[in-house]
């Protein structure tokens, strides 16, 4: 074998290392080979710490001290065991006692964090060969994991948000079809039928009976249509935005239920993103028609404004029976959503909403903080 040479000629001899020698940190370098890798976890953002079978620790990287927040000297020896919960340290011992050479094995432990609180992580353990006489110790890697209910929660709501958006999408569609489509067809059959009745009284002096009928079932179809559209979706909203939709929709529910509404709504509230817009649509929606669902409600209040970083809706009602919140977030309505739903469809967007029950009226109020304008009508 040829001898490695520096650059001036002399054999390179492989360095032995002594049990004097130490880190930077201050600290004994590990002694055999398998020991020698964990100079890598010196700079791993994940907790990695060595214990005998018996659970005297060994070593403990500086991820483990800043997690922790439990120093090398108060973590040598059994100090670690102070940071693992009491309910789950027991059988990690136990484990720990059965562990050889090459066994490899993992858990699922709470370990508390420099804050105080408890927090699961998934520990993998690896039995490894340790000095002269081949004493086997446990090398333990440890990475946070999130609580499964928690996870679940995220995962359901998160579900939940694009289902939403989805489904308001598809509305938004079906309404625009209506409105642009069918409406459209509608009116020109209703232009027809009047060139037709014209037509019946200068050539017979009277109206035709077919022809008036028909007419009467077009403008009957037509209306049910754009109720229909603005349920769905108004499409007024992605025109001019939200006060010019509100104004309308109150005014058709004033017309259909008879029940008086004031509206308050700020002139110059601008456009805001389309999300907003019809969450908040969505609020006066569902409002209107909780508090007609109530019965006996004599007037309905609504205010709309808005400040630097977020826009409000307010929806109060006066003569209503007294009904709790909880029944009115169960409680569903034609519209095709929930009130739970429409809830959970704010708080996703990081705004509040609120239902409070007010003698003889209930009020339901909601905030989303304010998007970057848009100016563009829909695509």
């Amino acid at each position: 074998m040829i001898p490695r040479r520096d650059e001036l000629g002399s054999e390179l001899r492989p360095r032995t290392m002594h049990s004097s020698d130490t880190s930077r940190r201050g600290e004994p370098l590990p002694q055999t080979a398998e020991y020698q890798s964990l100079n890598l976890a010196e700079h791993l953002s994940q907790i990695i710490f060595v214990v005998t079978p018996q659970g005297r620790g060994d070593y403990f990287n500086p991820y483990w001290r800043t997690y922790t927040g439990q120093n090398q000297e108060e973590s040598l020896n059994h100090g670690w065991m102070r940071k693992f919960h009491p309910e789950e340290l027991d059988e990690f011992l136990g484990r720990l006692r059965t562990s050889v050479e090459g066994h490899s094995w993992e858990c699922v432990a709470r370990i508390r964090s420099a804050d105080g609180s408890y927090r699961r992580n998934l520990c993998r353990c690896s039995a490894v060969t340790h000095g002269a006489n081949g004493g086997s110790n446990v090398l333990v890697s440890c990475i946070e994991v999130p609580n499964r209910q928690e996870f679940l929660s995220n995962q359901e709501e998160t579900l939940l948000g694009v289902c939403l958006r989805t489904h308001d999408e598809e509305k938004r569609k079906i309404a625009h079809v209506l409105h642009d489509s069918a409406g459209q067809y509608l009116i020109a059959l209703q232009m027809k039928l009047e060139g037709l009745q014209r037509s019946s009284i200068g050539s017979t002096g009277r109206k035709n009976a077919i022809v008036e009928e028909c007419r009467e079932l077009v403008k009957r179809c037509h209306k049910e249509i754009r109720a229909t559209s603005y349920l769905l979706y108004p499409p007024l909203l992605d025109d001019l935005g939200l006060e010019p939709a509100v104004h309308l929709h109150v005014n058709g529910f004033m017309e259909r239920t008879k029940i008086r509404v004031e509206l308050d709504a700020e002139p110059n509230l601008g456009r805001l993103d389309r999300c907003l817009e019809s969450a908040l649509f969505r609020v006066v929606q569902e409002g209107l028609a909780t508090l007609q669902g109530q019965g006996a409600v004599n007037e309905i209040n609504i205010k709309i404004g808005g400040a630097a970083t977020n826009v409000f809706v307010e929806v109060a009602g006066h003569g209503a029976a007294n009904v709790l919140p909880a029944q009115v977030m169960t409680a569903h309505r034609a519209s095709g959503i929930a009130i739970t739903l429409l809830r959970r469809q704010i708080l996703e967007m990081g705004g509040l909403f609120e239902i409070e029950s007010l003698s003889g009226g209930m009020v339901i109020r909601a905030a989303v903080p304010r998007r970057a304008l848009v100016a563009q009508a829909c695509d």
